[in-house]
């Protein structure tokens, strides 16, 4: 969903319309070279996130475990690979797709991955692998989030640039009130009442 704003600034979204087969994957800029050995490889708890909606309103709040690789590509250049896996529980109003409504209290799992491209100086302040922290963003239904959360100044200082280059998120209902699917070439299905 622009999902969750998120983290490894992971928060930073960036959809890019267009509507390519939903069977599309990313290749080349849109992975990670997975051949080479890993920089760090970590996971961090995520509870309380904002889920943004097609429209910009936020639908859901989610709680997930994120997974972070990142491999060294070039002098200063660096891939990260992103995966969440979650829950999430719905505000009452309209459904994350804008095709109708959804009741307060609805819930549901997600997976999704992010890929991005970072300029910095790689300056660790947390371990190299494992599991490093959690964050609450403590994340309301009117979009402020005043909780922490994680970002790539974790490992990285200064950071020259950061740029997505692929995102999917794909949510499901425990109810079976459908799926909505959130991911670099737009949004499709929905979930409703």
């Amino acid at each position: 969903m622009r999902r969750i704003l998120i983290a490894l600034t992971l928060c930073v979204g960036l959809l890019v319309a267009g509507s390519p087969p939903a069977s599309a994957v990313p290749t080349d800029l849109d992975s990670c070279p997975t051949d080479r050995p890993t920089l760090y490889d970590v996971t961090i708890g995520n509870t309380n996130v904002a889920d943004i909606a097609s429209d910009g309103h936020v639908w859901a709040l989610d709680t997930y475990l994120q997974h972070v690789q990142v491999w060294r590509i070039g002098q200063k250049h660096y891939c990260f690979r992103i995966e969440y896996d979650g829950t999430w529980t719905s505000f009452a109003g309209v459904s994350p797709g804008g095709t109708g409504t959804i009741s307060e209290g609805v819930t549901g799992t997600f997976y999704g991955m992010r890929i991005l491209r970072l300029t910095g100086e790689f300056n660790p302040r947390h371990p190299l692998s494992g599991h490093v922290a959690d964050f609450d963003w403590q994340c309301q239904a009117d979009g402020t989030c005043t909780g922490p959360r994680p970002s790539p100044g974790m490992y990285f200082s200064p950071i020259t640039s950061v740029n997505n280059t692929w995102y999917e998120f794909h949510a499901t209902s425990a109810e079976a009130n459908g799926t909505w699917h959130d991911t670099t070439y737009g949004y499709s299905g929905d979930i409703t009442d």
